[in-house]
C-alpha cells in the first residue's frame, strides 16, 4: 500500500505541472513583443501597437511567475521537563519526528517594480509519503532512566509555508550583478500524524505516573495528531548573478542566493492524543515558545526560450526555540503546565521546474 500511496501521490503532482507546462507556451503565443501584430493575430492587420508602450511597461514592471516540484525532507523535535522550573527531571518526555519524506509543489513569483522596489513571495504545500517518530519518556535528568519508548509512523498529513519579502535593489544599473536587501514575513505549518505504533521499552514509571503499555504493537486506533504553527518576520538578503547576453535577448544562464534571519517568530502548536482517556479531546495540549530560524536558498535558472526558463532550486531551513510553556488539559477540566524546551525543526529540499517571465 505504500509503494501505491507513493506513486499516487507523485502522478498529482506530475499532472499538476504538466497542465501548468502546457498552458505556459500558449501563454507565450498569445503575450507576443512584435509591434506588427494586431488583434486579429495577423502581421498585416491595420491597427499595430506603438513600440513605446511594450518599453514603458519593461522598465516599471519585470514580473516572472514560477513552479516546481520536488521532494522535501523534514525533522521536527520538542520536549518537556517534570516541571515549570524544568526540574523534576530536566527531561520528562521527548519527541522525535525524523526521516519525514515528502513530495512538495511550489508556486510563487518574483517581480521588478520601477528601479527602487523588488517584491518576491512563494508558497510550499507539501503531502508526506513517509517518516519516523520515537516517544521517549525519562525518570532521571539528561535522559537517563527511560522508562518508555515507542516507535510510530508519520503519514496522510500536510506541510506548507507561505513567504513574502519587498526589498530595495541596489547595483541596479549593473548589467549582470543584483544585490538586494529584503524585509518579509512568512507562515509555516506542520501537521504531524501518530500512527500504526510500537512500544519498545516498557519499564517501572516514576511515582505518580501511568505504567506504559506492554512491549509489542499499540492500539490499532492510534491516530494522535501534533499541528505546529510558526509565525514571524525576516531579515534577508538577495544577490542575483547572471551571464552576459545579446542586446534585447535574456541571458543563457543565471544564479541567485536568498539568505533570511528570521528574527522573531511566535510558535504555537496543539496536540490531540486520541488514545488518552485522561486527556481532553480534541485539544489535548498546547505549546507556545518564542523562536527564530535562518532560511537558505539558491536557484539556478536556465533559458528555455525568451521568456521560458528551467530552474532548479535547492533549500534549507533550521529553526529553534527558547524554553516556552507546555499546558495540559485534561479529561475532568483540571488545567496543568510545565516547561516546554526547546523545539528544533530542520527541513530541506530540491525542486525542479519552470518560470515564465511576462515583461
Amino acid at each position: 500500500m505504500g509503494f501505491f500511496r507513493l506513486r499516487s501521490g507523485l502522478v498529482k503532482y506530475v499532472m499538476i505541472l504538466v497542465f501548468i507546462c502546457f498552458i505556459t507556451p500558449v501563454a507565450a503565443v498569445c503575450d507576443t513583443d512584435d509591434p506588427s501584430v494586431g488583434e486579429n493575430g495577423s502581421s498585416s492587420g491595420a491597427y499595430t501597437v506603438p513600440s513605446a508602450i511594450p518599453k514603458r511597461v519593461d522598465r516599471h514592471l519585470k514580473l516572472a511567475l514560477y513552479t516546481q516540484l520536488g521532494l522535501r525532507h523534514d525533522q521536527i523535535q520538542w520536549g518537556i521537563a517534570g516541571s515549570l522550573a524544568g526540574m523534576s527531571p530536566n527531561i520528562l518526555s521527548e519527541l522525535d519526528w525524523s526521516r519525514i519524506v515528502s513530495y512538495q509543489l511550489t508556486l510563487g513569483g518574483r517581480a521588478f517594480v520601477g528601479r527602487h522596489l523588488y517584491l518576491r513571495g512563494h508558497f510550499n504545500y507539501a503531502d508526506i509519503m513517509s517518516g519516523e517518530v520515537r516517544d521517549s519518556d525519562y525518570g532521571e535528568d539528561n535522559r537517563m532512566a527511560e522508562w518508555s519508548r515507542s516507535m510510530s509512523d508519520t503519514n496522510t498529513d500536510q506541510l506548507w509555508d507561505g513567504v513574502a519579502g519587498a526589498g530595495y535593489p541596489l547595483l541596479r544599473g549593473h548589467n549582470r550583478l543584483q544585490l538586494i536587501p529584503m524585509l518579509g514575513f512568512s507562515i509555516h505549518k506542520q501537521n504531524l500524524r501518530i500512527t500504526n505504533g510500537r512500544q519498545t521499552i516498557s519499564g517501572t514509571p516514576p511515582s505518580g505516573y501511568n505504567p506504559p503499555p506492554s512491549i509489542g504493537p499499540l492500539n490499532s486506533r492510534l491516530n494522535s495528531v501534533y499541528a505546529a504553527r510558526w509565525v514571524g518576520w525576516w531579515l534577508g538578503c538577495d544577490v542575483h548573478y547572471r551571464l552576459a547576453a545579446s542586446p534585447g535577448r535574456e541571458p543563457p544562464m543565471a544564479w541567485g542566493l536568498s539568505l533570511a534571519y528570521h528574527f522573531q517568530a511566535d510558535y504555537h502548536a496543539q496536540a490531540d492524543w486520541n488514545l488518552r482517556r485522561d486527556l481532553s479531546h480534541p485539544v489535548s495540549f498546547e505549546h507556545d515558545a518564542e523562536g527564530r530560524g535562518v532560511s537558505i536558498k539558491g536557484d539556478w535558472r536556465i533559458r528555455c526560450s525568451e521568456r521560458l526558463n528551467f530552474n532548479i532550486d535547492v533549500n534549507y531551513t533550521t529553526w529553534t526555540t527558547g524554553n516556552g510553556s507546555h499546558t495540559v488539559y485534561a479529561a475532568n477540566g483540571m488545567i496543568q503546565s510545565t516547561r516546554l524546551n526547546k523545539v528544533s525543526w530542520e527541513s530541506y529540499s530540491v525542486m525542479l521546474g519552470l518560470s515564465y517571465r511576462f515583461f
